[in-house]
C-alpha cells in the first residue's frame, strides 16, 4: 500500500485537503496523473522527473500513477510539484514515509531542485493549523508567512529551499525547527490631507467617513481636490487589527499579491471590466472589491465606469462579500469595503457654471442618469466639492490641521462604536437603528421635516447612521437636531437640478 503524502489547493479562500498517492508498476516507462488535473499539475511530471535527477535522486524506471485525491475536485496549482516529488521518492522507497502524514507540502520546483514560492500560502497555512499538522513551504514564502505567525503564534510552518531539504525532514526523527515571523519595516504614508486647498466642507465629510465607516461621493469641477481627499482617507482610517490584518494577507496571498502595510487602497480604472472589479476568470481569482477588504475602493470619473459594472457593486456593498458563480466553481471573498466615488456634474468637466458650460440640461440628466438610484442610495454621505478660486490657490494659506490629533481621536471615536454596539456606525442593523431613533432627542417638527423628504427606507436609516457619527465624534450622547440636520445635508444634493446642481 502507498504512503500518502497531504497537501492543499487553494480555491477563493479555502484549501481543500489534497491526498497524493504513487503506484510504480511493471511496464513501459510512463508517468500519469489522475484526479482531475489541470494546466500546470499536468506539466508538474517534467518539472519533477528532471527535479528528481538534478537533486541526486532516481526516477523510476516503470509505469508511474499519481492520483491526486478526491478526484472531482479540480487541480491547477503547480504547488503540487513537491508533494508529487515526494510521493514518488516514498513509493521507491528512496525516502523514508514513516513520518509523512505529520506534515502538508507546497512548492512548486524548479528543474535544479529549488522550491519556488507560489500563491496561497498563508490560506494553506491555516487550513493546515486547523488539521493539526506542520506546512512544509518554500524558504521564499518567509516574508509572506511571517505575517500569519505574527498574528497567529500557533502556526506550525517549516521552510525548505530546495527538494533535498524537504526529503531531509522526513529523514530525520527529531522535530525541524519552525519558521519566525519576520521583521516588516512599515513605511510611512505621505500626507496629502494638508495639500487640498479649502473644502471644508468635503473635508468634514472624509472625517465623518473614517469616523463611521460611511461611503462617499464627491461631485464637482475638475482640480477641485476630490482625488487627493480620497487618497487622504486612509491616513484618517484606524489600523488595521490583528484580525482585520490577517484577513487582508489572507485575500492578497490567494493572488500571489504581497499584502499591503497599510489599508488597502485600490483604485480600478474606469475601463475595468466586471471581472476585474468583482472576480472571476477560468480560476478563480479576487477583483478589486475583495483586494479593497478593510480598505478603500476609490471609483473616480464615477459615470464613466460601464452602469453594468457599477450595478454588479450593490449586493457586495450591502453583503460584504463578493460570491462568484461560474460553471465550474462557486466561491466567495470577503470585501467590506468603503467606497469613495468623485464626478464631475456634467459631461464636459467644466466649470459647470451656467454662462460657461456647455451642456444642456439633456446631456446633463443622462450623465447622471449613468449612476443608477439604488447605487446612489446605498452612499451615506454625498457632497459637493466647490470649485477654488485661482486667488486661494496662489495665496490662500493652507490650514494645517494637526493630522496625528484628528487620526487618534476618529480612532477614539471607532473604538467607542465597537465597545457600544460591536460594529461601527454604518454596519448598524435596521433593528438597531430603530432602537436609536427611539433613543434620539430630536423635536417632533424635525420628524415631520424628515418625513416629508420621502426618503426611502435605506436612506433614511443611512441618514440616521451619519447623524449618530456626527454625535460620536462631538462626544455627545444622544443625537439632536442639530446632528440630524448635519446628516441631512449630506444627501441633498440636487440630481435634478442639472447644471444648476449645488448642495
Amino acid at each position: 500500500m502507498s504512503e500518502v503524502i497531504y497537501s492543499r489547493v487553494v480555491v477563493g479562500m479555502h484549501a481543500p485537503l489534497v491526498a497524493v498517492e504513487c503506484q510504480i508498476a511493471a511496464g513501459l516507462p510512463s508517468t500519469t496523473i489522475v484526479g482531475l488535473p489541470k494546466g500546470a499539475v499536468r506539466e508538474s511530471r517534467d518539472r519533477v522527473a528532471a527535479a528528481l535527477r538534478s537533486s541526486g535522486f532516481v526516477y523510476p524506471n516503470g509505469k508511474v500513477t499519481i492520483n491526486l485525491a478526491p478526484g472531482n475536485l479540480p487541480k491547477s496549482s503547480s504547488f503540487l510539484d513537491l508533494p508529487i516529488a515526494l510521493s514518488i521518492l516514498v513509493s521507491s522507497k528512496q525516502v523514508a514515509g514513516e513520518r509523512a502524514q505529520e506534515f502538508e507540502w507546497i512548492g512548486e520546483l524548479g528543474l535544479d531542485g529549488r522550491l519556488r514560492q507560489t500563491h496561497g500560502n498563508i490560506i494553506c497555512a491555516l487550513a493546515t493549523y486547523h488539521s493539526e499538522r506542520t506546512l512544509v513551504a518554500p524558504r521564499e514564502a518567509a516574508r509572506e508567512l511571517g505575517h500569519l505567525i505574527r498574528h497567529q503564534q500557533e502556526v506550525s510552518v517549516v521552510l525548505a529551499s530546495s527538494l533535498n531539504a524537504a526529503t531531509a525532514i522526513l529523514n530525520k526523527s527529531d522535530k525541524p525547527q519552525l519558521a519566525e515571523a519576520v521583521r516588516v519595516e512599515i513605511p510611512i504614508q505621505h500626507s496629502t490631507y494638508n495639500d487640498v486647498v479649502g473644502q471644508t466642507l468635503a473635508k468634514r465629510a472624509l472625517a465623518l467617513a473614517a469616523a463611521g465607516g460611511h461611503h462617499l461621493l464627491m461631485v464637482g469641477p475638475p482640480g477641485g481636490g476630490k482625488t487627493m481627499l480620497a487618497r487622504a482617507l486612509n491616513e484618517l482610517l484606524p489600523p488595521l487589527t490583528s484580525e482585520q490584518s490577517l484577513e487582508v494577507a489572507a485575500v492578497y496571498s490567494s493572488t500571489g499579491l504581497e499584502a499591503p502595510p497599510h489599508r488597502p487602497f485600490r483604485e480600478p480604472h474606469h475601463s475595468a471590466s466586471s471581472n476585474a472589479l468583482l472576480g472571476g476568470g477560468q480560476i478563480p481569482t479576487p477583483g478589486d472589491i475583495a483586494l479593497a477588504h478593510h480598505g478603500v475602493l476609490f471609483l473616480d470619473e464615477l459615470p464613466h465606469f460601464k452602469p453594468s459594472v457599477l450595478n454588479n457593486l450593490r449586493e457586495p456593498i450591502e453583503a460584504g462579500t463578493a460570491t462568484l458563480s461560474r460553471v465550474g466553481y462557486r466561491v466567495s471573498y470577503p470585501c467590506r469595503f468603503q467606497l469613495v466615488a468623485a464626478m464631475n456634474p456634467c459631461p464636459t468637466g467644466r466649470s459647470c457654471r451656467e454662462h460657461t458650460c456647455r451642456c444642456n440640461q439633456e446631456q446633463v440628466r443622462r450623465y447622471q442618469s449613468r449612476i443608477s438610484g439604488p447605487l446612489l442610495d446605498r452612499i451615506d454621505l454625498q457632497v459637493f466639492v466647490q470649485e477654488v478660486p485661482q486667488a486661494e490657490l496662489l495665496y490662500g494659506k493652507h490650514a494645517d490641521i494637526d493630522l496625528e490629533s484628528l487620526r487618534q481621536h476618529i480612532t477614539k471615536v471607532h473604538q467607542i462604536q465597537i465597545d457600544r454596539q460591536g460594529v461601527n456606525n454604518a454596519s448598524l442593523t435596521p433593528r438597531q437603528v430603530t432602537q436609536m431613533i427611539r433613543a434620539a432627542q430630536v423635536s417632533s417638527v424635525l420628524l415631520e421635516t424628515l418625513a416629508e423628504k420621502e426618503l426611502s427606507a435605506r436612506s433614511l436609516h443611512k441618514t440616521w447612521k451619519v447623524a449618530r457619527t456626527i454625535a460620536d465624534l462631538a462626544n455627545a450622547q444622544d443625537i439632536t437636531d442639530e446632528h440630524l440636520l448635519q446628516a441631512l445635508g449630506f444627501r441633498t444634493l440636487d440630481w435634478e437640478g442639472g447644471l444648476n446642481a449645488r448642495p
